[in-house]
């Protein structure tokens, strides 16, 4: 599908901060300690996954036009990659790999969290696609009720696990859920905003603030993770 120069202009700025994202990682990433290295090997996937969905919006893939709205579906199968990737990078600063207790507890609350997740993407996909007002507004609603409790899930059980990682891991952690949590709250009001919402930005200014948002919580996120592990004991 054609989409405008300045759409595409944007969706080439985030292709290639996520190429060279994950190259910087990669390069930090080497000289961390055998057993912290799975930290940026994880890192790298997102960016990698976010940088291919920005190479296929680009040249108009996966971008269709639904309802006289131009719909990123790659945008959304990019989402529903990386966003469960991006909780699992807490979840293994939270849990490392040495605590091998309450396991069955543990598998219970990430499925919760990566269930709600991948209800938030989705649903917030429907509401995209939804031409009829009440449709449009009940799955922003559901989407953002799943976000919630994924707010509540890794802000309470997740975070009292991390605790146990003595005080420069849990402030790192803290440091880490704070940024990604801060950031994700940005997606539902540039959505609300947007052409899939109420329409009050034109789709140039939305998709730069998703390049920005989306750079923001993978690149840097992912940066910060591998720049910092070297000096956090207890995080493997």
């Amino acid at each position: 599908m054609q989409i405008s120069s300045q759409v595409t202009t944007w969706l080439w700025v985030g292709f290639y901060a996520m190429a060279i994202g994950t190259a910087l990682i990669y390069l930090i990433g080497s000289t961390l300690k055998q057993n912290q290295k799975h930290h940026a090997y994880l890192a790298m996937i997102i960016t990698t996954i976010a940088a291919l969905a920005y190479y296929a919006m680009a040249n108009g893939q996966g971008v269709f036009l639904i309802n006289g709205k131009e719909i990123f579906v790659s945008r959304y199968i990019d989402w529903l990659l990386t966003t469960p990737l991006l909780l699992l990078s807490l979840w293994l600063i939270a849990f490392p790999a040495k605590e091998a207790s309450k396991t069955r507890e543990k598998i219970g609350l990430f499925s919760t969290v990566i269930f709600a997740d991948i209800v938030m993407v989705v649903t917030g996909l429907f509401a995209s696609m939804s031409s009829n007002p009440n449709n449009n507004k009940f799955w922003f609603v559901i989407s953002f009720i799943a976000f919630l409790v994924i707010i509540v899930q890794m802000y309470g059980p997740v975070r009292k696990q991390a605790k146990a990682l003595g005080a420069s891991g849990n402030m790192f952690f803290n440091k880490m859920l704070n940024y990604l949590m801060f950031l994700w709250l940005f997606y539902p009001l540039v959505w609300l905003l947007g052409t899939s919402g109420r329409d009050k930005i034109h789709l140039g200014a939305e998709t730069s603030l998703y390049v920005i948002l989306d750079v923001s919580a993978k690149v840097f996120f992912g940066l910060i993770i591998v720049m910092n592990l070297k000096g956090i004991k207890n995080i493997e």
